[in-house]
C-alpha cells in the first residue's frame, strides 16, 4: 500500500494551484481526484501519496522540492497582474499561467547570459517612452521614424511569412527579444512582459501570420507604456489601454497618409478590403477598423463583417478537419515543440523539431546564448538549460542557427 507523505507544506499545494490558472474543481477534474479529497491536502486534513504528489507537481508545472519548501517561492504574479488590469472578466488559462512564467524565466536567463545589461546598442523601449494620455497616431508615426522602415519597404516583402519575419527582427535589434510558442489558447494572440533591462514578447505561433504581425506592434505599445499586456481578439473596444495598443498597431502597420492615397475604390466590400490588406501585408480586420475609424464603413459594418469572415473561417476549419480542403502548409504556423510526439521517427521529423525549437526560441536569443557559451561564460548544462533543451539536441539546434545565418 502506497505511503502517504509527510512534511510536505500544504499551503504550496493551494498556492502552486493558484499560480497555475486552475480553479479547485478544475484542478481536481485534472487528477481524477474529488474536490473534497484535493481541498484536504491544500488544508492539511490529509496528505497525498509520492505518486499523486508527482502528478499534481506534472499539472502545476512545478518541481516535487517545491511542496516541501516553508514558504512559496518569490516569484512575481504576473498572470494576476494581467487580469487587474484587464477590463474583461475573462480568466486566464493554466496554459498561458505556463508561458508566462516561461516568459519569466527567460528574462531571468537574459539577465544571467548578460550580466543583467541589455547588449543592443538601441533600446526603444527606453527612448519613445509613453503615456496613456499620448495619442497613439503620433506614438505610431514616431516609432517607424525610429524604426526606419519605409512603406516602400514593407509593401516590398514577398508575403506575410517574409513580412512577419522582417517585424520580428526589426523589434529585436532594439533591445525587445520576441519568442514564440503554440499557446493551444484561440482567444489570445500575444503578450509582453516589462522589465528594465529585458523586455519580452510573445507571439502565438498557431495565430495566422497576419494576427501575429499585429499582436507583435500591440504589444511593443504596451511596452512602450511600460506595462504588461496581452492581445485578445476583438479590435473596436474603447477607451482603455486595449484601445490604444490596437489603434497604435493599426496606424504603425496602416499609415493614414498612406492609405490615403491608396482608396480609390468605388465600393469598400470584401475584395477591396482584402487588396488593401495584402498590400500592407495585415489582416483584414485592420484595413476595416480603419475604414471604421475614417467614417467610410460603419460599427456596424465592422461586426457584420467580422461575423461573416468568422463564419467562413469555421467553414474552412470543418472542411480542412474532414480532409476535404487542403492543407495549406506553406503559409500555416510550425506545430507545437510539445506536440512533436517522436521526433527520432524519422530524419524529417527531427529537421522539423529542430526548425520548430529554432522559431520558438527566435535567432537573436540562441544567437546570443551560444556566443556566451563559446566565449566560456557558461557550461553547456547551462546553455541547454537556457534554451530549454536536452544537451545532446544542442549540436543540430547551432546548425539550425548557422544555417539561418547563411540565408
Amino acid at each position: 500500500m502506497a505511503e502517504y507523505i509527510t512534511g510536505m507544506n500544504p499551503a504550496i499545494i493551494k498556492w502552486a494551484r493558484e499560480r497555475s490558472g486552475y480553479s479547485l474543481e478544475e484542478a481536481a477534474a485534472v487528477i481524477k481526484k474529488d474536490v473534497a479529497t484535493l481541498s484536504a491536502w491544500e488544508s492539511g486534513g490529509s496528505a497525498p501519496t509520492y505518486v499523486q504528489l508527482e502528478k499534481l507537481a506534472g499539472k502545476y508545472k512545478r518541481p516535487v522540492a517545491i511542496f516541501f519548501f516553508p514558504e512559496p517561492p518569490e516569484e512575481p504574479d504576473i498572470a494576476g497582474n494581467l487580469a487587474r488590469q484587464s477590463s474583461e472578466n475573462t480568466p486566464i488559462s493554466p496554459r498561458m499561467h505556463s508561458l508566462l512564467r516561461q516568459a519569466y524565466a527567460r528574462q531571468i536567463s537574459l539577465m544571467e547570459l548578460n550580466l543583467g545589461v541589455n547588449p543592443m546598442r538601441k533600446k526603444i523601449f527606453r527612448e519613445l517612452q509613453a503615456q496613456p494620455d499620448d495619442v497613439a497616431s503620433e506614438l505610431a508615426r514616431k516609432t517607424r521614424v525610429y524604426l526606419d522602415v519605409s512603406i516602400d519597404t514593407q509593401l516590398g516583402w514577398r508575403n506575410t511569412k517574409a513580412a512577419l519575419e522582417n517585424w520580428q527582427d526589426i523589434v529585436d535589434r532594439e533591445g525587445i527579444f520576441v519568442f514564440k510558442e503554440a499557446f493551444r489558447d484561440d482567444s489570445v494572440d500575444g503578450f509582453c512582459i516589462t522589465h528594465e533591462e529585458f523586455p519580452v514578447i510573445y507571439l502565438n505561433n498557431s495565430s495566422p501570420l497576419v494576427r501575429q504581425i499585429f499582436s507583435l506592434f500591440h504589444e511593443l505599445a504596451h511596452l512602450l507604456l511600460g506595462e504588461n499586456g496581452m492581445t485578445r481578439g476583438d479590435f473596436i473596444r474603447g477607451g482603455d489601454i486595449e484601445d490604444f495598443c490596437n489603434q497604435f498597431a493599426a496606424e504603425f502597420l496602416v499609415p493614414d497618409l498612406d492609405l490615403e492615397t491608396r482608396l480609390t475604390f468605388s465600393a469598400y466590400d470584401d475584395d477591396a478590403i482584402e487588396t488593401l490588406a495584402n498590400q500592407y501585408k495585415v489582416s483584414r480586420p485592420i484595413i476595416l477598423l480603419k475604414l471604421v475609424n475614417r467614417g467610410i464603413l460603419t460599427r456596424e459594418d465592422y461586426a457584420q463583417k467580422i461575423e461573416g469572415w468568422t463564419a467562413e473561417r469555421g467553414t474552412y476549419e470543418r472542411k480542412k478537419s474532414a480532409g476535404k480542403m487542403p492543407m495549406l502548409m506553406s503559409s500555416g504556423p510550425e506545430p507545437s515543440f510539445h506536440e512533436l510526439k517522436d521526433v527520432n521517427a524519422k530524419p524529417s521529423g527531427r529537421r522539423r523539431y529542430y526548425k520548430t525549437r529554432a522559431t520558438y526560441l527566435g535567432y537573436r536569443f540562441m544567437e546570443l546564448a551560444f556566443s556566451k557559451y563559446h566565449q566560456g561564460q557558461c557550461s553547456i548544462e547551462q546553455l541547454a538549460e537556457h534554451l530549454d533543451v536536452k544537451v545532446e539536441d544542442l549540436p543540430e539546434l547551432e546548425n539550425n542557427l548557422l544555417r539561418k545565418a547563411d540565408n
